[in-house]
């Protein structure tokens, strides 16, 4: 049973109000983030060495209520950040999402 005692921080990026700042820099996005409550999971054995023959390396699983998950693709655990490689509706209130590397964010393709 849930006990919905962790929590995550789940990040959007936001497009910034100019391209490129008075220096001609491209300015960075704006993030806005919120913490929510979730349920850790392990990422299962057989899901876990089949994720690695794509080279997405699933690193685990998060339970969250649907009502605090905006679409968002970057979450913060533990002080780490993960790309949410995809998603899986449990039932009519709770979403799975399942975590890699943040580095596979530029891909955004599933597993």
């Amino acid at each position: 049973m849930a006990n919905w005692v962790d929590e995550i921080t789940l990040i959007k990026e936001l497009p910034p109000a100019e391209r490129v700042d008075k220096d001609g820099f491209e300015n960075k996005p704006e993030e806005i983030s919120r913490t929510v409550f979730c349920n850790k999971k392990p990422a299962g054995y057989n899901e876990y060495f089949k994720s690695q023959q794509t080279g997405k390396v699933v690193e685990g699983k998060i339970d969250v209520h649907r009502a605090d998950y905006e679409g968002e693709d970057t979450a913060e655990l533990n002080g780490r950040r993960f790309f949410v490689l995809k998603t899986y509706d449990i039932d009519d209130d709770t979403i799975e999402l399942t975590l890699t590397d943040l580095r596979h964010k530029s891909e955004k393709s599933g597993v």
